[in-house]
């Protein structure tokens, strides 16, 4: 440090300031002291005063230099012309002229030219002069400027020394001494500390001079730092600075948790840190979790020790909807209340639109007492309901006037609650439109915090139990309830009226009336007149049949209603239940009323019997000699038949109703030797049936005596009515009339549709193994055939046409009838829909369930429905499957027609099934029909041989075929059978009139097939031998073949084979030349050979063969594998490549197994989860009894089976 030093001279300025006197104290002026007598007046203030006049006088100066600058600034602007000659020299001119007109002889006007010269010059000479005025004021000027600059330099000078002045004595007094104590000192400060010492924007340094009461001016360039204060100051400045310059800077790593907490406005933590530490400076002014540590080394180990030790945990919670808010408070006054209380750190943010999340950092102690405290103010925040059950008068009351009341309550306790609670709504439950008059007990519901809900709920009851208070409850017999309301409520609102104020609440079911009202006599007045309703309302009632019930409120009954209303002064009416008539009025009426009642009930029975739509006009049939008209005369009583419900109503004594009723149901459903039997006929058919003029239904009535036959026009059934043995008889002709008839259908054709069929090939696809003729022509095709075969061939042209193939299942009215009302529940076909993708719709028209879509999806959906039918009509329905070669001879419409006809079943044969499908009512006839089929089937299987051929015997075909099918018909004329070939399903089907003809047919045929073997023959090459059997270039290969005189080639589509073809001897030598060479190779190519699953082939291959060829590489052996034997050799390599090669494919087999097996058990496991509608997609085999499997479980699960009932 350097001593201050004393000057003895001051500036003459301050000396004139303060005086002569200056032996008394000193003013530290710089490094020196000025003299001053402080006892004789304020310095400062003598000071500030001198230095504004001094200011002032500065001003002063300055206005004068800026006004005679400006001044100056003119006169250069108007400096008057100066002429180029001087003073003399116009003298001289002027002298020199003179001279000439004074001495010379010159004419007048050369005199004159000279005087006006003269006087010329005299002007100039005037100008030069005004000139010279001009620059002597410029120079005056500027001499004056120039004083006032030196002035204003004098003056700024004494501004300054005053101003250094003053600003030492100010200094003084900020510092709290005498200027005499204020000193001065020097300290020398590194370059790099400099920063410190000043601190971010002055910070530091402006707590040095706070804590140590000093002023610090810094001298950045010279790196020093100058201290003004008292000794005992600057002696505390000194060590200040000191600790600054000695100090060290560290960076501790701090959790980014300890950080967040000491960060935190008011930390409770960080001040205490920076009480314990004062001489280190802590900044966390740097992003980041480092905190800046300054001070002494062993100073800042201590903080740093101490900061390192506390353990700063955090912990989340998430708040859902208005706890938020609850968490935060009012204006954030809770959360703030928290931080302050518990000394933690609380975020929260939103995490959606309706949730959020608070996080609270601290240390754990007082996180839970902060999580603790959010938990309590939730828990009693936390919105709960209570209910209280209120009566629907009252809640009726409480609810009038847009709910005026309700509200009222709630304001009541709300501001019982005041601003702690979340307020309270009080909500009614909401019941149905339906529900709105139920005298059920309703729910009310209160809402709002837990701490509030006992004193909410306490004050509604008490309204509640107020109002209770207030009610008086009448009981009475429901049935008088109606009496007590009158006509359109005119009783109920006639009391109101009269009571006003009073409300009236009726309950009908119960019978309890119940009273509302202020005013005790007012309620007293209403009780009294319900007794009086009551006494004149007495009520008894008579029990009836539902049926009865229109005879005697209809014509039939007005009589007797009018001796019992108007007569008796007795009100009749209906029990809801329609078992009842309710009869009211005083007790003596209504017991006589009764008892006409009853008779009137003996004389009216009434039994309905169901007329099914088709069989209405029947009744009508005959004009007076109608069965209506027989019915009412035969049995005495009164029929009447209702058209809207389809039910025919017989009306008389009870005896005499049931006997109609049975003569009924013997016309319409047999009985008694007298036979019914409907059939379904085809509307092509249903012309030829009748006949001209119904010429073939009047023949049919005529030979057999005694039937009639009905036909509905509506639904094209016929109904046959009469003995029995001459309705069966009837039946078979009308069945083989329509089995056996042919029809015509026309299909119209579009243009596009047109050019389509008249593809090549495209009708006989259409009409393949279908019998039936169809004639194409511009707009239309027409179809000729027995009725079925018409119906499928339409199908199949109309699915290739639009794409959608539809196909039925016609059932019998009564079938039909019992399936609609067990499928109203539309998820039992919706289930059959999702499995099949077809779609499904009752025809009631047609009695039949028609099914659409692709023609896969109808034959599952088909499968489907007839195990749902099975089920629905137990033994009525029933398949016999029919291998595809008998179809033809098994479907021949007159024998199916008398198989029909016999057993008295509907037989159908079913082309998606390749079934005939057998159904009835009755399930004997089903079962018999069953028996033919099955007997029939056995006696084409006779006449019929089916050869199969294998896949790799397709080149046989052409072979049987011949070119141009010369072949197969040498085979035909010899034998005299037919020969059917099918390419798709790799078959001969011989069919014949005898079992001998088939057989000899037969015979030729394996004759044919093995002289084509002899002649064509197939060997399997290895494929590591291929190349060299074919030869570089295919020598080999062809050099054989000529020795042989025969043609061999490698197939394409199984390059591992060969064919050898010629003729038989050719052939044969050719074969045994390349099994010769095929020895000869595989002796000297050793391999392994093992039975192969044709299954696993793939597997083994790999995609394109990657598997297969990644073994050969690993082994470096050569597989090839024998489709044809279903072998597989490992060739190549040593023993133990070769046994290698076969581990890796047994493993692949392994693998392949166990994925089988896993799959098979992944399908049985989803089979049993499955809906029973699911389980299958296929049809069912017939067993040995012709009986098919059901398809679906016992009883579908939710299947409803209505059962239409018929009195009898």
């Amino acid at each position: 440090l350097q001593n201050p030093t004393k000057i003895s001279k001051i500036s003459p300025f301050l000396a004139f300031i303060f005086g002569s006197s200056t032996t008394e104290s000193n003013i530290m002026v710089d490094n020196g002291a000025v003299p001053v007598s402080e006892e004789t007046f304020d310095l400062s203030d003598k000071l500030r005063q001198r230095l504004r006049e001094t200011n002032a006088e500065r001003e002063r100066t300055q206005a004068k230099i800026v006004i005679s600058t400006e001044q100056l600034q003119r006169m250069y602007k108007h400096v008057p012309k100066r002429p180029r000659e001087t003073i003399q020299q116009l003298d001289a001119r002027i002298s020199k002229l003179e001279h000439e007109r004074t001495t010379t002889s010159i004419s007048l006007s050369s005199e004159k030219k000279i005087l006006r010269e003269m006087d010329q010059i005299k002007k100039i000479k005037k100008e030069v002069g005004a000139h010279k005025e001009h620059e002597s004021a410029i120079q005056g000027k500027k001499s004056e400027i120039a004083a006032l600059k030196d002035n204003l330099r004098t003056v700024t000078a004494a501004i300054a020394e005053l101003e250094a002045a003053l600003s030492k004595v100010e200094l003084a007094k900020k510092l709290g001494c005498t200027t005499a104590d204020l000193k001065t000192r020097v300290v020398d400060c590194p370059e790099g500390k400099i920063g410190h010492v000043i601190g971010r924007n002055g910070a530091a340094l402006k707590q040095l001079e706070e804590r140590c009461v000093v002023h610090v001016d810094i001298d950045k360039v010279g790196s020093k730092i100058h201290l003004h204060g008292s000794d005992e100051a600057l002696d505390l400045a000194v060590v200040e600075v000191e600790n600054i310059t000695l100090a060290i800077e560290e960076d501790v790593e701090l959790p980014s948790l300890l950080v967040t907490h000491l960060m935190a406005k008011r930390s409770a933590k960080l001040n205490k840190v920076q009480e314990d530490h004062p001489d280190v400076h802590i900044d966390f002014s740097r992003n980041g979790n480092t905190a800046q540590l300054r001070g002494r080394p062993e100073k800042v180990v201590v903080a740093k020790n101490d900061l390192l030790s506390f353990d700063v945990k955090k912990v989340t919670r998430k708040l859902e909807g208005r706890e938020t808010a609850f968490v935060v408070g009012k204006g954030g006054a809770t959360v703030n209340r928290l931080v302050d209380d518990h000394d933690v750190v609380i975020n929260i943010s939103n995490t959606d639109s309706n949730s959020s999340e608070v996080e609270i950092i601290g240390f754990e102690g007082n996180i839970n007492a902060a999580l603790s405290e959010i938990e309590d103010i939730l828990y009693k925040n936390e919105e709960i309901e209570e209910i209280l059950l209120v009566q629907p008068m009252q809640r009726n009351k409480l609810l009038e006037n847009s709910g005026a009341t309700v509200k009222v309550i709630q304001a009541e306790i709300n501001n019982m609650i005041g601003s702690n609670g979340i307020g309270v709504l009080l909500v009614f439950e909401k019941r149905p439109k339906e529900d709105m008059h139920s005298k059920d007990l309703t729910k009310l519901a209160i809402k709002t915090s837990r701490m509030s809900m006992k004193e909410a709920k306490k004050l509604v009851q008490k309204h509640i139990d107020a109002f209770d208070s207030k009610v008086r409850q009448v009981d009475v017999e429901p049935s008088l309830i109606p009496a007590i309301i009158g006509k359109g409520g005119a009783n109920i609102n006639a009391l109101r009226k009269e009571c006003k104020g009073a409300d009236v609440d009726v309950d009908k079911d119960t019978g309890v009336i119940k009273i509302f009202s202020d005013d005790d006599e007012t309620k007293e007045v209403i009780v009294k007149a319900i007794e009086k309703i009551v006494a004149e309302n007495q009520t008894t009632f008579v029990e009836v049949e539902k049926n009865v019930i229109g005879a005697i409120f209809g014509e039939v009954g007005k009589e007797m209603r009018n001796s019992i209303i108007d007569g008796m002064g007795v009100n009749i009416g209906i029990d809801p239940s329609d078992s009842k008539i309710n009869l009211r009025g005083t007790v003596e009426k209504i017991t006589e009323a009764a008892k006409v009642l009853e008779e009137f009930i003996a004389d009216n029975f009434t039994s309905e019997f169901d007329v099914s739509p088709d069989d209405e006009a029947l009744l009508f049939h005959g004009g007076s000699d109608s069965l209506l008209n027989r019915i009412e005369a035969d049995h005495d009583v009164k029929a009447n038949f209702r058209k809207q419900r389809h039910v025919l109503a017989i009306r008389g004594r009870e005896e005499n109703v049931n006997t109609a009723v049975e003569a009924v149901s013997k016309f319409f459903n047999g009985g008694d030797g007298f036979g019914v039997e409907k059939l379904k006929v085809p509307e092509g058919v249903l012309g030829i049936v009748i006949g001209k003029g119904g010429s073939n239904i009047s023949k049919l009535e005529k030979d057999y005596e005694g039937i009639n036959i009905h036909v509905h026009r509506n639904s094209n059934y016929l109904s046959i009515r009469g003995p029995v043995e001459k309705v069966n008889e009837c039946r078979v002709d009308i069945i083989t009339l329509m089995a056996t008839s042919r029809v015509t259908e026309l299909v119209p054709l579009s243009p596009g549709q047109h050019e389509i069929l008249a593809q090549p090939d495209i009708m006989k696809k259409i009409t393949n193994d279908i019998n039936v003729n169809v004639t194409l022509s511009d707009a239309s095709l027409k179809i000729r055939g027995v009725s079925t075969d018409v119906a499928d061939t339409k199908a199949i042209l109309m699915e290739h046409l639009t794409g959608e193939y539809e196909a039925s299942i016609i059932l019998e009215p009564s079938q039909f009838s019992k399936v609609s009302a067990a499928v109203r529940d539309p998820s039992h076909f919706e289930r059959i829909r999702k499995a099949t993708n077809a779609s499904i719709r009752m025809d009631s028209t047609e009695s039949a369930i028609i099914i659409s879509g692709k023609r896969s999806s109808v034959k599952k959906a088909k499968t489907f429905l007839t195990g749902v039918l099975d089920f629905l009509l137990p033994s009525q329905f029933a398949k016999v499957k029919v291998p595809k070669p008998l179809v033809k001879s098994m479907n021949d419409p007159a024998a199916i027609a008398k198989i029909s006809a016999d057993s008295g079943s509907t037989v159908s044969f079913d082309r998606d099934l390749h079934c005939f499908q057998v159904q009835s009512s009755k399930p004997e006839s089903v079962f018999q029909a069953t028996e033919m089929l099955k007997a029939r089937l056995s006696e084409c299987e006779k006449l019929v041989v089916v050869v199969r051929l294998d896949a790799s015997d397709l080149w046989l075909l052409p072979k049987i075929i011949g070119k141009g099918g010369e072949t197969v018909k040498e085979l035909q004329e010899e034998s005299g059978c037919k020969f059917d070939i099918s390419k798709e399903e790799l078959l001969v089907a011989i069919s014949g009139e005898s079992e001998d003809a088939v057989s000899t047919a037969k015979a030729s045929l394996d004759k044919i097939i093995e002289q084509a073997r002899k002649e064509c023959v197939f060997v399997n090459i290895p494929d590591s031998a291929m190349s060299a059997f074919i030869g570089k270039g295919g020598t080999n290969i062809r050099q054989l073949a000529e020795d042989h005189d025969v043609d061999i080639e490698r197939l394409r589509k199984e390059p591992s084979c060969i064919r050898i073809q010629g003729d038989e001897a050719s052939v044969e030598g050719a074969h045994v030349a390349v099994i010769a060479w095929l020895n000869d190779w595989e002796a000297s190519h050793v391999g392994k050979t093992v039975e192969l699953e044709e299954a696993f082939i793939p597997a083994i291959l790999g995609k394109q063969g990657s598997t297969v060829s990644t073994i050969q590489r690993a082994t470096r052996c050569k597989i090839d594998i024998d489709r044809r034997g279903l072998t597989l050799t490992v060739r190549g390599g040593d023993e133990s490549n070769r046994e290698e090669a076969l581990n890796k494919v047994n493993e692949i087999i392994d693998e392949e197994k166990k994925k089988i097996l896993e799959r098979e058990a992944e399908i049985l496991e989803n089979k049993k989860k499955k809906n029973v509608l699911n389980e299958s997609t296929e049809a069912p085999d017939s067993d040995s009894n012709g009986h098919s499997q059901p398809e679906f479980a016992s009883r579908p699960v939710g299947l409803t089976i209505g059962e239409s009932k018929v009195i009898k």
